[in-house]
């Protein structure tokens, strides 16, 4: 019987040892069993709530899949999955590739274990989300810390928080300067000048000095300053495909309040002077309007990069850009100064996918180059493979003479513990050749000549259509679809402008993954809608028979662009 061991741990502030104490006592458990054990799975500090964020666990479905091993053996069910949705998604995936599921408690989990340890473990997460919640009330109505460090304060083991001198002197200057008619950039862009380390230890930024007046969080907004202390302002949920904790914002009405005068860094008056400076530049439905057209994402919204700095280029009024590292944290972040036309960087950048880095030259390179490199690790594992076959070779001669000496009546117990030995590791080295193999089963892509121009093709009739889609609200969802088609197609796109004179020469760099591209060609050929629309199947030749596994380039094309 071939064994596959998997450990899991749920969170980072657990041993770390966890993990190798885990896969110990199951490998002592499959040893008593007679089991060789061919394979171990581990995930570290992540919750079994999930699935999706399990590399270990992922890994483990895929060999299972590939009939690496036999069972899977873990401490306890609730290692593989404290859900029960995903605990019967594993084991009928397992059930489908032949592969069972043993415990230190029992060598075959059947249906009926899944049911009850699945709603058991759920329980338990319910259980312990309430007593969490529990603890979390109980210290902030004595005014303890509640979660994360918050700027101007210390915790200790327990909750009880204690003022920081130079921290709470630096939040009182920000309230005093704010008070004084002082923006909030202005005000990050001079504690960075003079190199004030931020809350997380890195920069300050305007939003970190203005907060969110729906979350209540921000320095100039957290009432724990002014010695009151909130709590239940958002929730946490987490998505049980992804395993990400996603914040949900309550309800001012839902907060709670309660008096933590030990903790007031500012005086009344100063949190007063503040609040009516925030009420009266709060602005008006209409300036919240207009705010809200100049922050209407544009097609490459989150993909422009300042080239000086690293940082978002972001909207500085309707059409223009400017870059975020300089806006929101000063010349001592960045000096890059220039506005840009939204609509101009948009137009050059969809001109210049579709003439400079899907030219059939810039593919045709890319597969060279994946070739040569399955090419390569082709040849690295055959060297690994020639040894493995020779010592699998000489395991089964050796059992061979074993089983001559049964037989015979010859086989004394130490003949039969040394056949017993060889049998399991040559268990292990067949299911390490067999991963080899697997490997080997892999074709490289094959490209269609045609299949560069035809994409280009797609992307100029997109380039077209975009101003139409986007003006048509009936078809907003086309639109969106044409957006995500263009942006599945970029890693990134910085901007460089040459000077800080208008209109001087800006360069463009344009980074797209032509793996994707070539992932994307992949599903078009099996008549899958792609980021563009639907080809259909080439029945004279597949654009792509599969996708790159081993290497994910990519390609950079830069331009000089007057803007």
């Amino acid at each position: 019987m071939r064994a596959a061991l998997y450990a899991r741990y749920s969170s980072d502030r657990q041993n770390e040892r966890s993990i190798d104490d885990q896969l110990a006592v199951c490998r002592r458990h499959a040893e008593g069993r007679g089991w060789s054990v061919v394979a171990t799975f581990a995930d570290a500090a992540i919750s079994g709530s999930a699935m999706a964020n399990r590399p270990g666990l992922q890994t483990l479905l895929a060999a299972a899949g590939g009939g690496a091993f036999d069972v899977v053996l873990v401490e306890d069910e609730d290692r593989l999955a404290r859900n029960l949705e995903h605990q019967a998604n594993v084991f009928n995936r397992l059930k489908a590739a032949g592969v069972a599921i043993a415990t230190l408690a029992s060598d075959k989990i059947g249906i009926l274990e899944v049911g009850l340890k699945g709603v058991m473990a759920e329980l338990y997460l319910v259980n312990l989300s309430q007593k969490t919640s529990r603890g979390m009330r109980a210290n902030a109505e004595r005014g303890a810390a509640t979660g994360s460090r918050l700027y101007g304060y210390r915790s200790s083991p327990g909750g009880d928080m204690a003022i920081v001198p130079e921290e709470a002197e630096t939040i009182r200057r920000i309230f005093r300067a704010y008070a004084g008619g002082v923006t909030a950039r202005d005000i990050a862009a001079e504690l960075n000048r003079e190199g004030v380390p931020g809350p997380r230890g890195g920069t300050w930024s305007a939003s970190t000095v203005n907060g969110d007046s729906t979350r209540g969080n921000g320095i100039l907004r957290t009432e724990l300053y002014a010695g009151v202390k909130v709590w239940n302002r958002v929730t946490m949920r987490k998505d049980n495909a992804t395993g990400k904790r996603l914040p949900i914002k309550k309800p001012p009405s839902e907060w709670k309040r309660a008096p933590a005068e030990a903790l007031r860094i500012v005086d009344a008056a100063l949190w007063d002077q503040v609040g009516a400076r925030q009420a009266k530049t709060g602005g008006t439905a209409a300036g919240a309007r207009a705010y809200a057209n100049t922050r209407k994402p544009g097609l490459f919204t989150g993909l422009l990069k300042c080239g000086c700095c690293g940082f978002n280029y972001t909207i500085y009024t309707t059409d223009r850009l400017i870059c975020a590292g300089f806006r929101e944290r000063g010349t001592a972040v960045c000096t890059n100064r220039r506005t840009l036309s939204r609509a101009q960087v948009e137009a050059r950048v969809l001109t210049g996918l579709r003439t400079q880095l899907l030219q059939p030259e810039a593919v045709a390179a890319y597969v060279r180059i994946y070739h040569a490199e399955w090419m390569k690790l082709a040849a690295g594992r055959a060297d690994r493979r020639r040894p493995l076959e020779r010592r699998i070779a000489e395991l089964t001669r050796t059992e061979g003479r074993y089983v001559d000496a049964v037989e015979s009546g010859l086989a004394t117990r130490a003949m039969l513990e040394r056949a017993r030995a060889a049998e399991t590791e040559r268990d292990v080295l067949e299911a390490q050749l067999a991963a080899l193999t697997a490997e080997d089963a892999e074709p490289a892509i094959t490209l269609h000549p045609n299949a560069a121009d035809r994409y280009a093709a797609l992307i100029g009739q997109l380039q077209a259509g975009l101003a139409g889609l986007a003006e048509d609200p009936a078809s907003a969802s086309a639109a969106r679809e044409a957006r995500d088609a263009i942006r599945a197609l970029i890693i990134k796109i910085t901007l460089t402008p040459q000077s800080d004179a208008a209109g001087a020469p800006v360069d463009i760099s344009l980074t797209g993954d032509l793996a994707r591209f070539v992932d994307q060609g992949e599903q078009a050929s099996n008549g899958v809608v792609g980021p563009c629309g639907s080809w259909g199947r080439d029945r004279t030749a597949d654009l792509w028979v599969m996708k790159p596994l081993i290497m994910q380039p990519s390609v950079t094309r830069t331009n000089r662009l007057n803007l």
